[in-house]
């Protein structure tokens, strides 16, 4: 008679505290948290008299870059800027790019001292990563010397 009435009682204790939880799922809002994203972005940059690039390919993942680098001051000749712009075509976030047609090589001479060799490219593969901003519509390079002239405009 006990057990009867011991299980009868661990029922309705079940049923309470089950009919206390659909009441409080029922009234808390889910709010989904924002997903960052990468966006990786390949293009082809060659040079005649000025420089061209070509769009390859753009993949979007999730994910978010480190936030321990530091943004550039100084700026040479064939720099690039990478503009993420929303539908109005402002600028949201950028990065600054150095000129992906200069390379510079470290290498030990004949003497065994570490030396540095510069070398102008004709052409390259360049490739940009940056944390994708969920406003963006348009991702955007232009040379840093001349800010008013896109050399390309992509749209996603």
């Amino acid at each position: 008679m006990k057990s009867i009435y011991i299980l009868l009682f661990l029922a309705l204790i079940g049923c309470t505290s089950l009919k206390k939880n659909m009441t409080n799922n029922s009234t808390i809002e889910e709010t989904k948290p924002l997903i960052s994203k990468i966006i990786f972005l390949n293009y082809k940059v060659s040079k005649d008299k000025n420089i061209e690039l070509t769009f390859i390919d753009k993949i979007i993942t999730e994910g978010s870059l480190k936030k321990n680098f530091q943004k550039r001051t100084d700026s040479n000749a064939g720099d690039l800027i990478c503009i993420q712009q929303d539908i109005n075509s402002l600028g949201i976030d950028s990065i600054q790019i150095e000129n992906p047609l200069i390379k510079n090589f470290e290498y030990i001479d004949d003497f065994g001292k570490l030396s540095r060799k510069t070398i102008e490219l004709d052409s390259t593969t360049l490739s940009i990563r940056m944390d994708l901003k969920p406003q963006t519509k348009f991702i955007t390079l232009k040379l840093l010397s001349e800010t008013n002239n896109s050399l390309l405009k992509i749209q996603l």
